[in-house]
Parts: structure tokens; C-alpha cells; sequence
């Protein structure tokens, strides 16, 4: 692999790559607002690679038009404008295609917003659909080869006749070109995939980022074809259209933390870099809140013990460096710093089990809850408990209980490991144990008193009701003993192992009473029982008085 020989290609490649780096260790807001500047940073920088080609392809005409030019010469630029021309078409073509790429990206992470800014710049998903899922990734890792093949194979041999030589035989200027396509192989991406490596699961602004890369690569080659073209053709150097002796002209600290959250007595580490980087900046030096750090390789590890007062805590950093200014060979020293610092909170070390229902632990019942520790992820958290069985319901940290003993109470502990790998363990909690409150029986939604004959005679069966308690609970009435008391007359009773009154479902003699009710007779059902989450219960009577 080349390494691009003009400082501005150079300045580009290296600002991608630390950002990317940066990426892999934390999506901060900082990080995607570096990579909104680079990125317009390297739009401008295109911009201006355009105006350059355009001049230099403009260089070849007012080459042929001039009267001075001598015949054999002048028809020697005209078959170099002719390749010179298939670049800048081929240029042209590809630049269209990969602009298309990154317009359904955008339109894939909700479009533009008012300021021409990406709505969702941080969203993760629209550069894997559109280049994966969508294998639009494979389409243009093809186009870019195949483009670096023909422009290599336009520029001639040598100077001795404008001929392209031809795809694959020009080497010496196919190693030249900046465009590459090697991918690391790690353990998330084994076979090395190009697609998978550049645009899975990165926010939509470092997708958009990257192919305004390969553009700006794009326009490199151009460069590189036009300029050997144009020398090949007149024997001269192309004169350049913007020089400069420095790598880049704007600047950006980053902060990247590896957590924004800390407990007291925690580490927090960042790691402080340049925007427009490049690791052999001469005697680049950071100013860390009052700290002065020397990077190593443009890096520099930032390290702060969180103190014991709780509260957000501000990372001030200024940096200093020497500079080359533009279009000179002086040097200056520099100071830029951080314009909005740093920040990451110092929380209390604290942890809280919530009931989803009440402070409660019921016998019977598979009680709800979910636990968290301030500052540890839910994955970092495991339990012990007492008197009490916990079993994984959907959700991070979500659990039901259910009390193995009644009476008493139960209790759970918490351990969470923080970020710095030290452990921290949180308790015992302490629930009271109580058994669900019993429910009452209930016919035509009464609790006896008067009722008239035909009422009572069209009900179906005995209900069991529990009034004003936090879960819905059913209570299936399992028995009960029916008499019936005439005005005059002998009592008569029945027994029902069901819930029934009328109905084919009621015991026949139940329905038989039932049949025989008049006004003034007195009703009672007693020794009623339901099922209740812990067992059998009797739940009281219903005794009615027949009024009309």
C-alpha cells in the first residue's frame, strides 16, 4: 500500500483514521461533531481539487491554442487532452455514483434537516441497510477498482506516443494512486469484509464521511493521471495551483472518554487528540485541567480521580504546537483550546430495587421487580437472596419473586462491578411477607340484603371478588351450601362442588331451590370456599331476603 504523496490527500487520510479509531472507543457527541467539521473540511478540500483538475485539463487546449506551440508538439498535447478528457469523464462518472451513495445514507437516517445538516447523524443503522443489507458496499468497492485500474491504464508508458497503456500496464502509476482496499481482520469481522468493515453499525455522519473520503481519493487519482498525462505530453511539470508547506490549516481537540459516569473514588480516563491530526506535529503539548501532558504518537491518556462531592466536573484542555504559516517557511507557536469543556458527573454510589407492585412480597404470587446500581451496567449486576426464589422476566434486570416460606419476611442483596473492575456489593434489602387479603362472595354483585325472586333466580353462579388490591386476581369459588327457608314451611339444602346457581353447569338439586324461590322465603348461601394463590380459603355467606 502507497501512502499518498501531497500533503493535502495526507492530511485527509490521517484525519479519517484517527476519528475512526476514536470512533471504535465511544460514540460521543464530540466525535460526530468532529467528524461534521472534517467532513466539511474535506468538502472544501474537493471542492478545490475540482478547480485545480478544471484548471489543469483548461492547461492542455491553451497549450494546443498557443501559435508558439510547434506542430509535433501541439498534436502530441491534443492526443494527451484526449486521454486527459476520459480521466476527467471516468472522474466525472464515479463521483456521481458514490455522491448517490451517500444521498440514500442521509435519506436512510431521516434526510436533511433546515441547516443542511444529517437528522440523525449518530444513526447506526442507515449506512449497514443502505451498504450491506442493501449490498450497495460490494457495488462500490467494485467501481473503485475497477476506476483505479482504467485511470492507471490511461496515462501512457512514456512519452514517446499518447497512448493510454492500458489497464494493468501501468504499474508504476497504479502504485501511486491513493486509493486502497485492505481491511483489517478482527474477531467481528474474520473474513475481512470491505463493506462490513467500513459501514456496519457506524453512525451515518462517519458513513457520510468516509465516502467524501474515497471522493476526495477519487479526485487524487485524477490528479495524479492528469499531471503525468500533462508532463508525459510537454516534458514540463504542471505548475500547482495552491501550494502550502503545512498538512492542514483548521484545528479540533477531541476528548474521548471511556465513561462519562463515575463514582467517587473512580477513574475517569479520556484520551485528548488534534481534529485535523497528525501524530509528528512538532512539540505538541496538552494543558489537561492545569496538568501538562506530552502525547505519545498525538495521543495523550488523560487520567482524574472523581472526587467525593457529587455533581458534574468540567475537563478544560489547551493545546500548544508549533506552525508553519501558510505560504511562508516561518514558524509560530500556537495555543488553541477546548471551546465548551469536557464534562462527566460524579454520582453517589447508590442502589435501589423497585416493586413493580407494591413494597410487598405476597405469598402465591410471582411478584415483579427490577433492580438497578447507579453507574454499573445491568450487566454487571448479579443477587442473592433470602426466603425467596428470583426467576428472569423479559427486560434488563427484571425478575419475579416468589416466596418459598410465609410469614416472616425476605430479603435480597445486590453486587455490581463498576467500570474500573472493582466490586461493590449493596444491602441486604428487607420485604414483609404477607398473604393476599382475602376476597368476599358476591351474587348479582351483592353481598346479600333484600332481593326480589326473579332477580336472584336468573343469576349463574357465586362469585369471589377482591376489592382495591394492586393485581388482578381471579378467585374461582370451588363450593358452597345452599338452604332455602320458606315463609312456611320445612328448610331445604343443597350442595354444589362448583361455582354454578342455574344453567347446565349447577348441581341439579342447586337448580331445583333455586326453582322454588318466592317472595317473603329466605335465602342463604353459606360455607362458600375459593381458590386463592395460596390454597383453599372459605370466604364467608350471602344471606338474601326475597322482598317482591
Amino acid at each position: 500500500m502507497s501512502l499518498p504523496k501531497e500533503p493535502r490527500q495526507l492530511m485527509i487520510n490521517l484525519m479519517y483514521l484517527v476519528l475512526t479509531a476514536l470512533l471504535a472507543m465511544n460514540v460521543s457527541s464530540e466525535i460526530l461533531n468532529a467528524f461534521k467539521i472534517i467532513g466539511k473540511s474535506i468538502v472544501r478540500s474537493n471542492n478545490a481539487a475540482e478547480v485545480r483538475n478544471t484548471a489543469v485539463s483548461a492547461d492542455f487546449q491553451e497549450y494546443i491554442d498557443n501559435p508558439k506551440t510547434q506542430e509535433e508538439k501541439r498534436k502530441k498535447v491534443s492526443d494527451a487532452l484526449l486521454l486527459a478528457n476520459q480521466v476527467n469523464d471516468k472522474t466525472k462518472s464515479l463521483i456521481t455514483i458514490l455522491q448517490g451513495y451517500k444521498d440514500q445514507i442521509v435519506q436512510a437516517a431521516g434526510g436533511l434537516v433546515e441547516n443542511g445538516e444529517i437528522r440523525r447523524i449518530d444513526d447506526l443503522d442507515a449506512g449497514t441497510k443502505v451498504m450491506i443489507e442493501e449490498k450497495n458496499g460490494p457495488k462500490m468497492l467494485q467501481e473503485l477498482k475497477t476506476f483505479k485500474d482504467e485511470i492507471a491504464g490511461l496515462v501512457p508508458s512514456n512519452d514517446s506516443i499518447m497512448v493510454g497503456a492500458g489497464i494493468g500496464n501501468n504499474k508504476v502509476i497504479y502504485d501511486q494512486l491513493p486509493l486502497t482496499f485492505d481491511m483489517e481482520k478482527t474477531d467481528l469481522n474474520p473474513d475481512g469484509d470491505w463493506s462490513f468493515g467500513n459501514f456496519h453499525m457506524s453512525p451515518s455522519i462517519a458513513n457520510v464521511t468516509l465516502i467524501d473520503k474515497y471522493i476526495s481519493d477519487v479526485r487524487s487519482c485524477q490528479t495524479i493521471a492528469l499531471d503525468n498525462i500533462w508532463s508525459l505530453a510537454t516534458g514540463e511539470h504542471h505548475k500547482e495551483v495552491h501550494t502550502t508547506p503545512r498538512p492542514f490549516n483548521d484545528y479540533i481537540i477531541m476528548v474521548s472518554a471511556d465513561n462519562s459516569f463515575v463514582l467517587p473514588g473512580e477513574k475517569y480516563h479520556a484520551r485528548v487528540v488534534m481534529g485535523a491530526y497528525n501524530k509528528k506535529l512538532n512539540n505538541l503539548s496538552f494543558v489537561v485541567n492545569g496538568k501538562t501532558i506530552t502525547p505519545v504518537d498525538g495521543v495523550a491518556d488523560f487520567t482524574d480521580i472523581a472526587p467525593t462531592t457529587p455533581g458534574p466536573r468540567n475537563v478544560t484542555v489547551t493545546a500548544s504546537f508549533n506552525d508553519t504559516i501558510a505560504g511562508t517557511k516561518t514558524v509560530q507557536r500556537r495555543t488553541i483550546q477546548l471551546e465548551k469543556p469536557a464534562q462527566y458527573f460524579v454520582g453517589e454510589a447508590q442502589a435501589s430495587i423497585a416493586l413493580d407492585k407494591m413494597n410487598v412480597l405476597y405469598v402465591g404470587l410471582d411478584n415483579p421487580i427490577t433492580f438497578a446500581v447507579s453507574g454499573i451496567p445491568g450487566g454487571n449486576v448479579s443477587y442473592t437472596s433470602d426466603n425467596c426464589n428470583l426467576t428472569k422476566a423479559a427486560g434488563v434486570n427484571k425478575y419475579t419473586v416468589a416466596v418459598t416460606k410465609p410469614g416472616g419476611t425476605a430479603s435480597i442483596s445486590l453486587k455490581g462491578k463498576r467500570a474500573d473492575g472493582i466490586e461493590q456489593t449493596f444491602g441486604p434489602f428487607t420485604y414483609r411477607i404477607k398473604r393476599v387479603p382475602p376476597p368476599y362472595p358476591s351474587i348479582a354483585g351483592k353481598s346479600g340484603g333484600a332481593i326480589g325472586a326473579n332477580e336472584l333466580k336468573v343469576q349463574e353462579a357465586v362469585f369471589a371478588k377482591l376489592i382495591d388490591f394492586v393485581y388482578e386476581l381471579d378467585f374461582p369459588v370451588v363450593s358452597f351450601t345452599m338452604t332455602l327457608q320458606p315463609k312456611r314451611g320445612e328448610a331445604e339444602e343443597a350442595s354444589s362442588n362448583t361455582m354454578y346457581l342455574t344453567g347446565p353447569k349447577a348441581n341439579p338439586s342447586i337448580a331445583a331451590l333455586m326453582a322454588k324461590i318466592k317472595i317473603n322465603d329466605r335465602v342463604y348461601f353459606e360455607n362458600i370456599r375459593a381458590k386463592a394463590p395460596d390454597g383453599i380459603r372459605n370466604i364467608g355467606s350471602v344471606n338474601f331476603i326475597i322482598n317482591n
